[in-house]
């Protein structure tokens, strides 16, 4: 069997027969078949033994010794050559495949299975065929095994892998962007907690982020700041995509000022800005005591998450251009720059 498509029937729930038997191996009179049944504990069925008087005779499943009727000391042997051996090997292993994918299915199903010696691979379908390899869930030993034979193509699909992850997390933050409703701080699916985990969207120049708590920072601070890789640390703070940052301004047609909103997180933003460069040196003995590294307060960049620029038109996003200029260590970053960001560093990695 190369591209089989294999026939499936449940008999009762969670137990199913295979229609229609494995061949093995076959001559112009006998045949050796394996005929398959699947449940939830896996895969059991027969080796059979066929035989026929003439090349028009059909081949009939029914006709079959019951070994059962042995006298002592009587066997029954069945030669199976390699080939039959491998041919069992592939039907066992397309049948295990359907049982992962799809378990023991109510009803008549069939299923379309790829004998791995048929893929050819091409321009065309090399994508589809590398992400199923890496979605494939394989033990750490197979990709030890992988580095240990190939080890410029175990990199490459490490790449892959790790990019294929990255899209995931970006097709994510566009598919919360459309959906909306989560919080700000409150539960685990909050942009808080979602943007600290899935920090690298900022760029690869910050490694893990250092909570408030771990270090025993008081005072007006934020949650977390962001070690750079260059020693020094940025610190951001997270409003929701829907709140507004631009507002227009009517007093001078054609202008933009900054919303209520977008100047409270400003004022929230300098307070931890003055708080840390108060408490700069013991922050940076707590770092060291905490986590072993070093680290300088000095001077830290802000950025303040906020809103959606998605619809926004070119006079509106050179008004927050001008605005972000003028703030001097502050950057005003929408929701919408962050995907941006995120689908332009996959875009590098190809």
């Amino acid at each position: 069997m190369m591209n089989d498509i294999i026939t499936v029937k449940s008999v009762v729930a969670g137990f199913a027969d295979v229609a229609e038997d494995f061949i093995l191996c076959e001559e112009a009179m006998s045949r050796l078949v394996f005929h398959a049944h699947i449940h939830q504990g896996g895969i059991r069925g027969k080796i059979i033994r066929q035989r026929r008087e003439s090349r028009e005779d059909i081949w009939n499943p029914e006709k079959a010794i019951d070994i059962r009727t042995l006298g002592i000391n009587e066997t029954i042997n069945l030669d199976v050559n390699t080939a039959a051996v491998k041919e069992l090997y592939n039907a066992i292993t397309k049948l295990a495949a359907i049982l992962k994918e799809h378990g023991v299915e109510y009803g008549e199903n069939s299923y379309a299975v790829v004998d791995p010696d048929s893929v050819v691979i091409t321009n065309e379908n090399k994508v589809t065929i590398i992400n199923k390899i890496l979605n494939a869930g394989y033990s750490d030993d197979v990709w030890q095994s992988l580095t240990e034979l190939n080890p410029d193509l175990a990199t490459k699909l490490s790449y892959a892998r790790l990019q294929t992850t990255k899209q995931k997390i970006v097709d994510e933050l566009d598919l919360r962007l459309k959906t909306g409703g989560y919080l700000e701080t409150t539960g685990d699916d909050s942009w808080q907690k979602w943007i600290y985990q899935n920090n690298w969207l900022f760029g690869v120049n910050y490694s893990k982020p250092i909570e408030k708590t771990k270090i025993n920072i008081t005072g007006i601070m934020p949650d977390y700041i962001f070690p750079r890789l260059d020693g020094f640390v940025d610190i951001l703070e997270i409003k929701l995509p829907t709140d507004e940052v631009l507002a227009s301004d009517s007093s001078h047609p054609g202008s933009w000022k900054l919303t209520t909103g977008a100047n409270i997180a400003i004022g929230q933003v300098l307070n931890y800005l003055s708080d840390i460069d108060r408490q700069q040196l013991e922050i940076e003995r707590n770092i060291k005591s905490k986590y072993g590294f070093e680290l300088c307060l000095l001077k830290p960049h802000a950025y303040i998450l906020i809103g959606n620029s998605s619809d926004w038109d070119n006079g509106k996003k050179e008004a927050l251009r001008k605005m972000n200029h003028a703030l001097h260590g502050i950057e005003i970053l929408t929701y919408q720059d962050l995907l941006d960001r995120g689908n332009q560093a996959i875009r590098m990695e190809l």
